[in-house]
């Protein structure tokens, strides 16, 4: 069972940072003070903890007080707890510094009290550097923390003493950090903004969290488990960004039973809102405080929504005008509601719950049923002013069917604006209210429509076939045109899509464009047709399917359809034009911006950061993973963590492939995204392959084996970006070259979607072994665009060709180039550098000794053995023998004297870690140039040259 206790902080990076900086300058021996302020809720007092737990973490002294909210002032009692927390050790009193002021801390400490001092004598400006004194001490090692909570209830006498403080610990190694409620008018609060006012003090406030801010931290309250729409609308609706009131929220859900472990996710057991004890009470108290009529007015406004507008309230409450004003202005007196634009509303979303919530059960429908006649009779005018509101008046008033109406509305305005998670909140609501009514079969039409949009394939076939089961045996009545089939169809087979299950999408696909064939279909059916094809490897089709999908969706001129034809447009120009495909998913995001449709936008961001991945680049990806989130498209949210994987691994960054990667199985895992499984893992497998961990490449590639049998760019990147980097992590080269080839064999012989860049790998082991890279460059090119990772392996190839044919300039300029290029990646830099500069250093071109020694210096940070010490080896060998470009090279040499024990090709190449075509080469130019005719030759010439040296 998850805690529903945030173990992180969410949205508060800015405070902590400078937080941070404060126990940093302390332990410098310099001090600050800082002020935090924000409403109740927000969590100062939860910053203070973490700024307790980081101080003791750094062995530092911590002092703790806080103020009281009593009748009548306690003096001192925030200083007096703090100093009685810090002394019951005993010693502090004893210390010389502290001792003068032992008298006068004893109205404070009682232990230290002398006989005959009395409170009057005691100098406020003597305790205040008593205390300081008392904080130095304890901070003589490592530093010093005062934390002071809850000061806006705080005593004239505590204020002076911090106003001391401030003044005074910017060279003592005390840092001071004070917390007040920022909705107060007591000379608490007024006192530490007149600290900030004279820069004595930094001033933190503590803003409410967004929406998206909200869902993260439920995420981290309950563990990263799948959460029902419905709790999450509820923390959005209701929290009002309060980090408090998301824990509250959650707690009581799962108190009550309403949201329940079950296997592996959450699940939601008919939701509802509970405010939380002491918020309730709270309000009780506050609204105790206004007269009886003002109090009926606030219940009225209260069953009208968290908006109030003075006429509307007026109107249904059949009040005068002038007293609903006056009880507007004594609740915002109370801190119960606030100005919002030209009106008020409530200050809290939980503030009108708590309100409603003290209704005896009898009276609150017939409460709510009377304001609804009273709208009713006022017009349409004022019934559509809020779905929302009418839903739950209606909800309250028993009348469910219009209740069900209303939440329709709002979820279709939901998924017009993209808020997928928004219209599925709403749909699951209206069908617990419309069971076994007329509306249910709408009701659960929409609701199927929304989880196909959210490529939520768990939810959507399970009832999808069910409507499909009623249609069918009903079509007469239920569905005699087939639309409506159709259209269950349709979201169907985008959830197959969405799980790329592409034999099962088809299928539907297929029965949607045979259910209901007119032109409203046409673009959809085409854009997922296209995608269908795509997976298939049928590339023609797709790119013809795509485009029909945008021709339709422009001649239909809806933004929606629109945005999903140039989407999968995109994806089809991506294989061969990164150009055209960023056109494509540019215009998809500028639609999707513009009509405000969110779940496309987050995809077209997502898609547009796949253009730039391999080039390591993040900025659109992070948004569209943010946004994605927020809108509840966990299928987005997965592809966007995807390709953040391959941005890492093009920089080379283990550690963040495997957090986006871990993140990817997580999301394909709990929503039946298909291939996204085994792409993660075959991620994980490249971070594994770049510290060369064979047993775990092992056992992550025979997981993601079996799912991939099918896939051409899954399986490249299986041998080209797991197997043969990991051979090269231990300077295995022929094993690498086997799997390089592997890799270029599947490009060749199938239709892969995309190029893994690595494949260019296996023509640069056949540049070493003498075979010209010209051919092989050309037909890869003409493959699949594959980026600038690919490009430059390419160059480095052309180089070693350029350098055997002599042409040394040219040589030395290519390589420059691609390693110029290969920069992002470090690991890949150094291993086409460890290959290519023996090859440079033995036909005289390009910097070999300066390539070797930065990849060495690679190797040996990543822990990489093998490669550094070949780079150590091939240092130590130097330049050509003589200094002649035409002699023997000091690789050459190395050969010569294995050939010279009479040793095998195959043993020497393990020995100098070559690959056995290498050694051959080497051996044909020792023949040469040594005028031998045969092995025994070349080892009666080496024993030669050793005796003449």
């Amino acid at each position: 069972m998850a805690s529903v206790l945030s173990p992180v902080m969410v949205g508060r990076t800015g405070q902590l940072s400078a937080l941070q900086a404060g126990l940093d300058a302390v332990a410098a021996g310099h001090g600050a003070t800082f002020v935090l302020m924000g409403e109740p809720g927000v969590g100062k007092s939860r910053l203070l903890r973490e700024v307790r737990r980081c101080a003791v973490e750094r062995g530092m002294s911590v002092l703790v007080g806080r103020a009281a909210e009593t009748t009548v002032p306690l003096p001192f009692r925030p200083i007096s707890e703090a100093l009685l927390a810090a002394c019951r050790g005993g010693r502090v009193g004893d210390d010389p510094a502290v001792a003068p002021f032992r008298s006068t801390l004893g109205s404070l400490v009682p232990e230290w009290s002398e006989p005959g001092t009395t409170a009057s004598e005691v100098s406020l400006l003597h305790v205040a550097e008593g205390f300081l004194r008392v904080a130095r001490c304890l901070g003589r090692a490592c530093g010093a923390v005062v934390l002071l909570d809850d000061l806006q209830w705080a005593d004239g006498e505590s204020l002076g003493v911090l106003e001391y403080l401030a003044d005074n610990v910017s060279e003592e190694p005390v840092l001071v950090v004070a917390a007040t409620r920022s909705d107060s008018t007591s000379q608490g609060v007024a006192a530490l903004i007149a600290l900030a006012d004279r820069r004595v003090a930094s001033l933190l406030e503590l803003s409410r969290l967004t929406p998206e801010q909200s869902v993260e931290m439920t995420r981290h309250c309950l563990g990263d488990a799948r959460i029902p729409a419905a709790v999450l609308q509820i923390v959005i609706d209701r929290a009002d960004g309060l980090p408090f009131f998301v824990e509250e929220l959650l707690a009581a859900l799962e108190n009550d039973g309403a949201l329940v472990w079950h296997g592996e996710q959450w699940v939601a057991e008919h939701p509802a809102v509970r405010v939380p004890a002491s918020f309730a009470e709270s309000v009780r108290r506050r609204t105790g405080q206004l007269t009886p009529s003002a109090r009926e007015v606030l219940v009225d406004a209260a069953l009208l929504g968290r908006l109030i507008d003075a006429d509307l309230l007026a109107t249904v409450a059949g009040a005068d005008p002038v007293v609903v004003a006056d009880a507007l202005r004594a609740a915002e007196g109370r801190f119960l509601i606030e100005v919002h634009g030209s009106g008020f509303r409530f200050r809290h979303a939980l503030t009108r719950d708590a309100l409603l919530a003290d209704l005896p059960p009898g009276d609150r429908p017939a409460r709510a049923r009377t304001v609804l006649d009273r709208l009713e009779t006022a017009g349409a005018g004022l019934m559509s002013r809020s779905p929302e509101v009418m839903a739950d008046l209606a909800e309250t008033a028993m009348r469910h069917d219009v209740a069900v109406e209303h939440l329709l509305a709002v979820s279709r305005r939901a998924l017009r604006q993209g808020a997928l998670t928004s219209a599925e909140s709403a749909q699951r609501r209206a069908l617990e209210l419309a069971r076994g009514r007329e509306l249910e079969l709408e009701v659960t039409e929409a609701l199927v429509e929304t989880l196909g949009l959210a490529g939520r394939a768990d939810d959507t076939f399970p009832l999808g076939e069910v409507l499909l089961a009623r249609f069918e045996s009903s079509a007469a009545a239920l569905d005699p045109d087939g639309a409506r089939r159709g259209a269950v169809h349709l979201a169907l087979g985008r959830a197959a899509v969405a799980g790329t299950d592409w034999a099962l999408a088809a299928v539907h696909l297929g029965a949607a464009g045979r259910h209901a064939a007119g032109p409203d279909l046409a673009g959809p059916l085409n854009a997922l047709q296209a995608v269908v094809a795509l997976g298939e490897g049928r590339l023609d089709d797709a790119g013809r399917l795509a485009a029909d999908a945008v021709a339709a969706a422009e001649r239909a001129g809806v933004p929606d359809l629109l945005c999903e034809a140039l989407l999968v447009h995109g994806r089809c120009a991506r294989i061969r034009d990164h150009d055209a495909a960023e056109r494509a998913f540019a215009r998809a995001h500028t639609v999707a911006h513009d009509a405000g449709l969110a779940h496309r936008e987050a995809r077209a961001l997502a898609e547009l950061g796949s253009v730039h991945a391999y080039r390591g680049l993040v900025t659109r990806l992070l948004e569209s993973r943010r946004l994605a989130e927020a809108c509840g498209a966990p299928e987005t949210e997965a592809v966007a963590e995807n390709h953040l994987a391959v941005a890492a691994w093009s920089r080379g960054d283990v550690d963040d492939i495997l957090v986006h990667a871990a993140a990817v199985l997580q999301l394909a895992r709990r929503y039946r995204l298909g291939l996204l499984v085994p792409a993660a893992l075959i991620h994980q497998a490249c971070a594994h392959a770049m510290r060369g961990d064979n047993a775990a490449v092992d056992a992550l590639l025979a997981e993601a084996g079996p799912q991939i049998t099918g896939e051409a760019t899954q399986r490249i990147s299986m041998h080209a970006h797991v197997r043969a980097l990991c051979a090269l992590a231990h300077d295995d080269t022929a094993t690498a070259a086997r799997e390089f080839a592997a890799a270029e064999d599947i490009v060749l012989s199938e239709r892969p979607t995309a190029m893994p860049p690595l494949v260019s790998m296996a023509v640069l082991m056949r540049a070493l072994d003498g075979v010209d890279p010209k051919q092989a460059s050309s037909e890869l090119r003409r493959r699949a665009c594959a980026g600038p990772l690919f490009e430059a392996v390419l160059a480095a190839a052309e180089a070693v060709a350029l350098g055997g044919r002599g042409e040394h300039p040219g040589a030395t300029a290519a390589m420059s180039s691609a390693l110029h290029d290969l920069g992002l990646n470090p690991l890949v830099h150094a291993m086409v550098a460890r290959l290519v500069a023996p090859r440079a250093a033995a036909e005289g071109w390009g910097e070999p000794t300066r390539w070797l020694d930065v990849a060495r210096a690679t190797f040996e940070a990543r822990g990489l053995r093998r490669p550094a010490q070949a780079c150590r080896a091939a240092l130590r060998g130097g330049g050509p023998i003589g200094g002649r470009p035409g002699g023997i090279s000091a690789r050459e040499r190395d050969v010569l004297l294995l050939v010279a024990e009479g040793l095998p090709n195959r043993v020497i190449a393990e020995r100098l870690y070559l690959s056995s075509r290498t050694v051959e080469k080497h051996v044909e130019r020792l023949l040469a140039k040594t005028g031998s005719s045969n092995r025994a030759q070349l080892a009666t010439y080496a024993l030669r040259q050793d005796e003449d040296t």
